[in-house]
């Protein structure tokens, strides 16, 4: 493919340029949340993948790219692997290399098949359809992990206004899609009409983004909702500890008692009681019996024991109504359950003794909550659209997740995770409550902006109020299927294009 008057560098100088792309990729995300950057990058792979012809070293660019940017990104699994799994930093970083590897195929298969099927013009239109759509496909395989997407980086960005239209990925799509009108124009810079056309391409996307950004799908209902959010900050290493479980009790005790007179829900974190519901019956009665004389509904993470299975729950208490739960479906794997168990259970249980039991919960999705409903989550649930667009789909008017990110210790981990729920919010048009054990604690308004956090590894209760909202974003009616569609469209044109570039060559 000719490009101008460039001078072409040799394939080991362009692999090594993706490499350094690649491990620049997270600073696009939280924390450092440099979002003009994800375009950037994706301006300096899709450069690389125009100067090569050849669609296996394509995949060699993609891939080098890939893994780079997961062993960067996702570097924060080592601390789990380090300080609870007892492995020592060379075996958990090399585990957290083969993550990167398995993530790494994604963006090697993107880039592979753009050089397989398309040529010139068309390659340059499929390019950014094909990176999506494996981010897409890498949510869904294999239990899915949608970390470092494309689209989270425009979560608070003008070009984050598709998210409620066509979801995040959709979002990546059009953020990728300016990286390639860039490169169109730096190819054929001699070219004024081409120059001209790029810059009207460009401010066409984003006066859309921005117009697509001001639509409201949802609308206020009922009365502001009063919530207080628990951050108990208690350390892993005493959280399942036996003889310190009736001081982290106690502990959540007296924050429950301690919360305004005027909140209406208060949420614990993730298995913040530390123990079967089955084990503290007399504890349950009692807090039901305070939540009946103060009119407080309480939301509390707590493993929930039901004949020989046992989930990763949360427990509602609404006064002396029956108790509601809430069981996590999409499980961590080797952390929650074991794939392959009779294969794999042995070699899991040798690092994390008892880990791997719980089930599969099955809904429902939504609870109750002051004559509205909840969307519920469980720690990293949030950040798939699929799982939480369930309780959506229910007709929850507000989002709430509970986790725990003390695992990752002092991490970008926690960070990524805020941006990713932000995103949802934007998505579902539905402000979020999230109460984790060590941060970020956070509540989140309909449109992802952060209205009050929490700062990390500090005990605290974040007092507030949100607005529950009703009414459905055309991304909570009909999830990816628009991004889909109109990705499938894409392919279909650029195929078209290649076709007709290859018939001018013969």
């Amino acid at each position: 493919m000719k490009v101008g008057a460039l001078k072409k560098p040799s394939f080991p100088l362009r692999l090594l340029a993706a490499l350094i792309l690649g491990a620049a990729w997270p600073l696009a995300f939280a924390p450092f949340a440099w979002w003009p950057l994800a375009i950037a990058l994706l301006f300096g792979l899709f450069w690389l993948a125009i100067t090569e012809e050849r669609p296996q070293r394509l995949a060699a660019l993609g891939a080098g790219f890939g893994f780079a940017a997961f062993a960067a990104g996702t570097s924060w699994i080592a601390i789990t692997l380090h300080n609870f799994a007892n492995m020592d930093w060379a075996l958990a970083g090399a585990a957290v290399a083969l993550l990167a590897a398995c993530c790494a195929v994604y963006a090697a298969l993107a880039l592979w098949l753009a050089g397989r099927f398309f040529v010139g013009n068309g390659r340059l239109l499929a390019l950014p359809v094909l990176w999506t759509l494996v981010e897409w496909a890498r949510a869904r395989l294999f239990t899915g992990f949608p970390w470092l997407a494309t689209g989270y980086t425009q979560t608070h960005a003008f070009l984050g206004g598709f998210a409620p239209w066509l979801g995040q990925y959709g979002v990546g799509l059009a953020t990728a899609g300016v990286a390639v009108i860039l490169v169109y124009m730096l190819q054929r810079r001699q070219s004024r009409p081409v120059l001209l056309g790029g810059v009207v391409s460009l401010l066409v996307i984003s006066g859309a983004a921005m117009a697509a950004g001001s639509v409201s799908f949802t609308h206020p209902v009922g009365k502001p909702l009063r919530v207080s959010l628990l951050q108990g900050n208690i350390a892993i290493s005493e959280k399942w500890n036996a003889a310190k479980v009736s001081a982290i009790l106690h502990h959540y005790v007296n924050m429950i008692l301690q919360t305004p007179p005027d909140t209406r829900l208060i949420v614990l974190p993730e298995t913040a009681f530390p123990l079967f519901q089955t084990e503290i019956p007399s504890l349950i009665e009692q807090l039901q019996q305070w939540s009946a004389t103060h009119r407080k509904i309480l939301l509390i993470g707590i493993p929930e024991e039901v004949g020989r299975k046992y989930y990763n729950a949360a427990m509602e208490i609404d006064g002396k109504a029956p108790l509601r739960w809430y069981r996590k479906e999409h499980l961590v794997p080797f952390g929650e359950y074991i794939p392959m168990p009779v294969l794999l259970g042995p070699l899991v249980h040798h690092f994390l003794p008892g880990l791997g039991s719980f089930s599969f919960g099955d809904g429902p999705y939504a609870l109750p909550v002051d004559g509205q409903k909840a969307g519920m989550t469980i720690c990293y649930e949030e950040s798939f659209s699929r799982d939480v667009r369930k309780g959506v789909r229910e007709g929850a008017t507000f989002l709430l997740n509970i986790s725990d990110y003390a695992w990752y210790g002092h991490s970008i981990a926690a960070a990524q995770s805020l941006q990713m729920a932000a995103m949802q919010s934007r998505q579902e048009q539905k402000p979020d409550v999230r109460a984790t054990n060590t941060g970020i604690t956070a509540l989140i308004s309909p449109h992802g902006r952060v209205i009050s956090q929490l700062p990390q590894f500090v005990g605290g209760t974040l007092n507030g109020a949100i607005q529950p909202m009703s009414g459905e974003t055309p991304f909570g009616r009909w999830g990816s299927l628009p991004y889909l569609l109109l990705s499938s469209v894409l392919l279909l044109l650029a195929l078209v294009l290649s076709r007709r570039q290859s018939s001018s060559r013969q």
